[in-house]
């Protein structure tokens, strides 16, 4: 199989799973009564992972303010985790395997975020795929004389889609057989686009740059990388990069929305901006 499989052929992927099960020469683990059993892999060659931790954050806590309560669990050697439902509103999962970068994903009431359940089958509640490091990067190159809104559209990938999860929340997740995880080549990290004269980019995305953050996107023109500015530092209001990347953008209008040049063409533009 070389391609990811969604929700529409779990079938397939169930037999993929079976076959892998039988090459390493292991059952799948039994889950207890409120528990989630997941399968991490690596996004690009489907290869189990060890050595993976799963924390989970009820809402608000996070990463960086956690939970006193959050659950920390480890898979075992075949990637495998199961994950315990704590709790019934909004869960932060983080999932770290060592060499591969970082994921935080979202879910609601206490459920498997939708970008893993999608990939379920009759054995797992969720697959969750990992990115080997480097972290990527995007190079956007920009005419030396613009200024104005830079607008990076981000198009899904075949497969990949955005989809309405409940009633108000969005999610980007592969829903068709056709999903590939891989970002161009398999383990290529950096990304180069040119913005058109109005400031547009088109990029399609797979998971790897859907989830790119603010310190990974880089703006170059002829006098090289811009630096990103801070409207509350008066002193440096030259020619920069105003705004940063955030996840409301790229969920409900489906963009990165920056801003190309100085402090006082940046207020200007929040004045008039719809």
């Amino acid at each position: 199989m070389k391609q990811w499989i969604g929700v529409d052929c779990r079938v397939v992927m169930g037999a993929f799973l079976l076959l892998l099960f039988a090459a390493v020469g292991c059952a799948p683990i039994a889950t207890a009564p409120g528990q989630y059993r997941l399968l991490v892999v690596d996004a690009e060659s489907r290869e189990p992972l060890s050595g993976v931790v799963v924390m989970l954050h009820a809402f608000p806590a996070s990463p960086d303010a956690p939970d006193p309560n959050a659950v920390h669990v480890k898979g075992n050697d075949q990637g495998e985790v199961l994950a315990p439902r704590y709790h019934e509103g909004p869960v932060l999962w983080q999932v770290q395997a060592p060499g591969y970068i970082e994921q935080r994903m979202s879910s609601t009431k206490g459920g498997v975020p939708a970008r893993y359940a999608a990939l379920a089958d009759e054995k797992y509640d969720g697959v969750i795929p990992l990115y080997r490091l480097p972290e990527p990067k995007l190079i956007v190159l920009l005419d030396d004389a613009y200024t104005g809104p830079l607008t990076i559209n981000l198009h899904p990938a075949p497969g990949f889609a955005y989809r309405t999860v409940g009633e108000i929340s969005k999610v980007f997740a592969p829903v068709g057989a056709e999903a590939s995880f891989v970002q161009g080549v398999s383990g290529e990290r950096t990304f180069t686009t040119t913005a058109s004269r109005e400031g547009q980019v088109d990029v399609t995305v797979t998971p790897l740059l859907f989830d790119i953050q603010t310190h990974q996107l880089q703006v170059v023109d002829e006098s090289g990388a811009l630096p990103y500015r801070d409207i509350a530092d008066a002193e440096n209001s030259g020619r920069g990069v105003w705004g940063v990347v955030t996840e409301d953008d790229k969920l409900l209008h489906e963009q990165i929305r920056l801003f190309i040049g100085s402090r006082d063409a940046y207020l200007e533009f929040l004045q008039t901006r719809p």
